[in-house]
């Protein structure tokens, strides 16, 4: 008898567990809709109205983009990402956007490369500084913990970024 109410507890503790990774769903992980590549400052701060609870639109100057005469970055707070509000800084050469930052936690790395590789598939590039998807123009920064999508124009620079990188560990 006690043998069988252990197996029921075994049997039942299996069948809650199955039916709660069934609702476990991956974060996604995939370029927000909301990123436009190649758009103005002008109008990412108007798409990004109602994705931000505040946003800063400052000048970088000295430019640190390569090949560019002018930078902006628009900080957004509160970003919807991977189940919580980010800040996100969308970052536009000679005003058009090129890339985007979204910063994350060190705690979360492990969960966001695995969300990736499952949107992406293999990285193309996997170091101690990031795992990047160049043919996706996305990668994890592990340094600074932080979600990078960039612009198809800008995927040259960081194929040659990542490469370099890549050789010298």
């Amino acid at each position: 008898m006690q043998a069988q109410k252990v197996m029921s507890t075994a049997a039942m503790s299996l069948c809650i567990a199955i039916v709660l990774s069934g609702c476990a769903t991956a974060q996604d992980v995939t370029k927000p809709a909301v990123l436009t590549f190649g758009a103005s400052a002008a109008d990412m701060t108007a798409a990004l109205e109602t994705h931000c609870t505040e946003q800063n639109l400052r000048e970088i100057s000295p430019p640190s983009m390569p090949g560019v005469s002018s930078q902006t970055q628009i900080d957004c707070e509160g970003f919807s990402y991977f189940g919580a509000p980010r800040l996100a800084e969308f970052v536009f050469g000679d005003d058009a956007l090129t890339l985007v930052w979204i910063l994350t936690e060190k705690s979360e790395e492990e969960a966001l490369i695995a969300a990736f590789k499952n949107a992406y598939g293999a990285p193309s590039h996997e170091t101690t500084m990031f795992t990047a998807f160049a043919d996706d123009c996305a990668a994890v920064r592990k340094d600074v913990p932080e979600a990078l999508y960039y612009a198809p124009a800008a995927s040259d620079g960081f194929q040659a970024w990542f490469d370099q990188q890549a050789a010298q560990e």
